[in-house]
């Protein structure tokens, strides 16, 4: 059971990575959180609770274990890519990963040696005489005790400072949520990640400290049932809670500033503002209005257009473009751009008497890349095939 909780929590951490929407860069961050995490904890139990050895020397010989100091990095960057609305890497941000950068190496130098070592401390797991740790070294550069000190004392830094930044955080209202204040959803669910992820370190330190302090692997299987529970349940929290309000995986709508002077919108975070904007009616308008001139110039009838080039080519962060069409508009950017792309086709049909276009050539003229996904859009919108809404113009107009 509590490998079927690891299981599916990795299974939806790969899905916010490779399927997410909202803010993606910021989400890629959490999913990779979530994604080693679950992982981490899932090696740690198999070596306390698995009673087959090509399991554990299987296990042993993939470095997962490495990205115990990733993870703390990687919940920092999350929480301050939303806080910021700003999810880029400076040059100084890869300093986050040195710690990671040496396990990892050192323990590939040691994967790399052959299995001699993997067996002789898979047997040592297995009898249960692992408190002289005679064989147990698994990493060239650091022991084992100094390693799981480490990853205790590196946990803690990261914690500290997501909370520094959460209490010096300025939250303000969002003036745009229809009756659901955005900002106070995500700001909950920051401050409930940040309480989340410090009870789960707290606990991964304590399977650290049970490792060196218990002398076999039964007394570490009697007294680690119920910290892997909580972890596994924590994990497994934080996932509903994404699941239940998706609106988090948005971030906090903070607003773009406009220069007047060029048109250009910046990120809207200066390095030296303790706050950011809220998404304003201006602002709003300000979105509006760039889509309007951009669906006028009939981009959308570019076959390979898609969020990331509409974002480029009228200069606003993606996830501010999906949220007004999620939150404002009601619809998904495809269902948008469809839309118009039919709407523009049914101009032509109309427009035209004789329309000297075929079908298929009208709906790649559309944008559409298939004749049926042309078909299948224009039946959605107006509950017709496209022969047969010509074919009921024509009849209206001979009537007429």
């Amino acid at each position: 059971m509590i490998l079927l909780l690891g299981g599916f929590g990795v299974f939806f951490s790969a899905l916010i990575i490779f399927y997410n929407k909202g803010y993606r860069s910021a989400n890629i961050y959490l999913g990779l959180f979530l994604f080693f995490f679950n992982f981490i904890i899932i090696s740690h139990y198999i070596y306390i609770f698995s009673e087959s050895a090509e399991v554990i020397s299987f296990v042993l010989r993939v470095p997962i274990n490495a990205t115990s100091y990733a993870v703390g990095p990687l919940a920092f960057l999350y929480v301050r890519s939303i806080l910021r609305d700003n999810a880029k890497l400076s040059k100084f941000d890869w300093f986050h990963f040195i710690f990671f950068a040496i396990f990892f190496s050192g323990r590939l130098l040691n994967n790399l040696s052959g299995w001699d070592g993997q067996y002789q401390v898979t047997d040592e797991i297995l009898n249960n005489s692992w408190k002289n740790f005679s064989h147990f070294k698994i990493n060239q550069f650091l022991p084992m005790r100094i390693n799981y000190i480490l990853k205790a004392i590196h946990l803690s830094i990261y914690i500290l400072l997501i909370w520094v930044l959460l209490v010096k955080k300025n939250f303000k209202k969002s003036s745009i949520d229809n009756g659901i204040n955005h900002t106070k959803i995500v700001k909950s669910w920051l401050y409930f990640f940040a309480l989340i992820i410090t009870l789960l370190f707290f606990l991964l330190a304590t399977v650290g400290f049970l490792f060196f302090t218990l002398e076999d692997k039964i007394s570490f299987q009697h007294e680690g049932k119920l910290i892997f529970s909580s972890i596994f349940i924590g994990l497994l929290i934080l996932v509903l809670g994404l699941i239940l309000f998706p609106q988090i995986l948005y971030g906090i709508p903070t607003d773009s500033l406009m220069s007047e002077e060029n048109g250009n919108v910046s990120n809207g975070f200066d390095d030296n503002d303790k706050e950011s904007f809220s998404f304003s009616e201006d602002y709003m308008n300000k979105i509006r209005l760039l889509l309007e001139k951009w669906t006028n110039q009939n981009k959308f009838l570019e076959a390979d257009t898609n969020v990331h080039s509409l974002a480029k080519d009228i200069n606003l962060p993606v996830h501010h473009i999906r949220f007004f069409l999620d939150k404002i508009n009601n619809e998904k950017y495809i269902d948008w751009r469809n839309r118009m792309r039919i709407e523009y086709a049914i101009g032509i049909i109309n427009n035209q008497d004789e329309t000297d276009k075929t079908l298929e050539t009208l709906g790649k003229a559309c944008g559409f890349k298939s004749y049926s996904a042309f078909m299948q859009n224009f039946k959605q919108l107006t509950g017709k095939l496209p022969y047969e809404y010509i074919r009921e113009i024509k009849q209206k107009k001979n009537n007429i």
